[in-house]
């Protein structure tokens, strides 16, 4: 049977990265067998409005791959907002992902299957990938150091194969969402204790020098949820997740955070709770 032509669309946030790898690598996978998927990055502005036109009458007979890094054990607020004003749609099929810092993958990957699948589409599969934490760029051995690595992408490569494959079945066979509910009992518990708000009281502040920082805009350029303004110098707004991007990219050090607590408070959480796989994919 051959497969019924749908349109492909990857949509992903990606503070540090990692995320927009992963769905460039979806990309070019399905590029190879035959699609052409448009990628939409919500941490872009332009690419927001170009997404919300093409959404505003709704989509019928699509696959969307939804990614995002994993943030206080749950997927971006923006990713899930997406998810929520999705218009429910016909003959439509999803696949998230999620790439995470060897800490917990958390709840995000069963969230948004579900949140997915009341808003009509059938889950295909999903996946979890290792990445470097994003707190530590700087670290001499990060957690998920090395990932996303050759394997990672080879496991995502597959990934595309198998859902194109279950794609020409009759009727499209959903992947059962409770097989996205990994977590030990214990762990899923902790999670409905934990957000990003709550998270942000607990991470270090940003601090801003005003006498280094040139006003270029960099940081206004490129943070994921635009919740930096130059007035006339950086000023944070409520909708920073701490990614810390703005630290990791001035040039000038204008903005900086006291990180250096951060690595050993997080391999510590490792070890009381250790998550493995680090990579996995869900089919």
């Amino acid at each position: 049977m051959t497969e019924r032509k749908r349109s492909s669309w990857i949509v992903y946030a990606s503070p540090a990265g990692t995320t927009r790898h992963i769905a460039q690598v979806v990309g070019k996978q399905l590029e190879k067998l035959g699609h052409e998927p448009a990628l939409f990055d919500l941490g872009k502005k332009d690419d927001g409005l170009q997404l919300r036109l093409q959404l505003k009458d709704g989509i019928n007979d699509c696959c969307l791959w939804i990614g995002s890094p994993v943030y206080a054990g749950h997927a971006l607020p923006s990713i899930m907002q997406f998810i929520a004003d999705l218009l429910v749609g016909k003959e439509n099929a999803a696949v998230p992902f999620v790439t995470w810092g060897a800490v917990t993958s958390g709840a995000a990957l069963a969230e948004m299957g579900t949140m997915l699948s009341q808003k009509g589409y059938t889950v295909l599969g999903a996946a979890k990938v290792g990445a470097v934490h994003s707190m530590m760029w700087e670290s001499k051995d990060p957690l998920g150091g090395g990932h996303p690595d050759v394997q990672d992408d080879q496991m995502m490569e597959k990934l595309v194969e198998d859902v194109c494959t279950k794609l020409t079945g009759a009727p499209v066979t959903s992947l059962p969402l409770e097989t996205l509910n990994y977590q030990p009992q214990e762990v899923q518990e902790w999670l409905q204790t934990v957000n990003i708000e709550a998270a942000k009281t607990m991470l270090p502040p940003l601090q801003l020098s005003e006498a280094v920082c040139t006003k270029c805009g960099i940081c206004e350029n490129e943070c994921p949820t635009f919740a930096i303004a130059l007035d006339p110098y950086p000023r944070f707004g409520d909708a920073c997740i701490l990614c810390y991007n703005c630290v990791r990219l001035c040039e000038e050090g204008a903005i900086k955070s006291d990180l250096s607590q951060i690595e050993g408070m997080l391999k510590g959480k490792v070890v009381q709770n250790p998550e493995r796989p680090l990579s996995q994919v869900f089919i």
